[in-house]
């Protein structure tokens, strides 16, 4: 079985202009699902609202997400749409959200960012809106091809997150990023896809990356890519819609097998077809009781309730 995929790099609107992506994404999405796209991801906070008014001041008749659910239910394909919810149990706080709506036009899955970004850089990357609650777990839902799992930018950094998810039995693992708004742009691009390509090649998985780009003098600087295990399959750096297929057989292969005399002294298993990019089965070898360590906290661990006690994170 091969899914047809695709991410969608948007050019888009900053702040007070932003409600213009909802009706951006409209086209986006079209053409996604033209190329034969039967699962779309967006950027981080695209359509919105994230980085303007959170009411859109009355410019749209729907929400952004609203308008994606319809479209996804118009066009029969599932959407991983992202916004800023403001939290309402604590004032002056939000969520960072990242949604997958099916092709009924529902949502099936919310995944709150549980490691947000700092207080400062958060102010900057959304246009003031500073302090993040931290969402409480992972997100991993199922749809009619395979489970899909949802992170999102820098929490791919992270590996403890993607292994959590692929524990919980994610094939693919959406994780849409911000992009940079006033300033050039930074420097880790072949960083990105490493990481991109690292996350899938270590979890047995296919990830899908894609950004906002904002700033027009660096059209040509984004990070959509689109990974599997054997390697990176299609990346772009301009605007636009990337697409490609996931050979899911492929990837069961690469999970039901490891090293054995079957690769080493026979030949390649008949369900796994050369050139081999990767390390198959990787995923099961595990030693968790050697694991303890990574939940052990630390001084030096970063805060992410500072909020809460009307301080600066550490």
């Amino acid at each position: 079985m091969k899914i047809p995929v695709a991410v969608v790099q948007a050019e888009a609107k900053w702040g007070e202009e932003e409600y213009q992506n909802a009706l951006q994404c409209m086209d986006y999405l079209e053409e996604a699902a033209a190329k034969g796209a039967k699962i779309i991801a967006l950027p981080e906070g695209y359509p919105g609202p994230s980085h303007g008014p959170l009411d859109s001041e009355g410019k749209l008749d729907k929400t952004p997400i609203e308008m994606v659910c319809e479209k996804a239910k118009e066009l029969g394909v599932y959407v991983a749409a992202s916004n800023v919810v403001e939290n309402t149990e604590i004032p002056n706080t939000y969520f960072l959200s990242q949604k997958l709506i099916s092709p009924e036009g529902k949502i099936i899955a919310d995944h709150r960012r549980v490691q947000p970004d700092e207080p400062d850089l958060n102010e900057y990357l959304f246009n003031g809106k500073r302090d993040f609650v931290p969402g409480d777990d992972v997100t991993v839902v199922d749809t009619e091809y395979c489970k899909v799992g949802l992170l999102i930018c820098s929490e791919l950094w992270v590996p403890e997150l993607p292994r959590m998810e692929m524990l919980m039995g994610a094939e693919i693992i959406i994780c849409p990023r911000n992009g940079f708004h006033h300033v050039r742009p930074n420097d880790c691009m072949d960083t990105w896809y490493s990481i991109c390509h690292a996350r899938a090649a270590e979890n047995m998985v296919y990830v899908m990356l894609t950004q906002n780009l904002f700033v027009k003098e660096y059209a040509n600087y984004g990070y959509a890519n689109i990974a599997g295990p054997d390697k990176i399959i299609a990346k772009r750096t301009s605007p636009g819609v990337l697409t490609a297929e996931l050979d899911m057989d492929r990837l069961r292969s690469l999970r039901k097998h490891y090293y054995t005399w079957d690769f080493l002294g026979t030949g390649m298993p008949p369900d796994l077809e050369p050139p081999l990019g990767c390390r198959p089965g990787q995923h099961v070898l595990r030693r968790p009781e050697v694991y303890k360590r990574l939940v052990e906290p630390l001084p030096s661990d970063y805060d992410y309730w500072y909020f809460t006690k009307n301080k600066e994170p550490r």
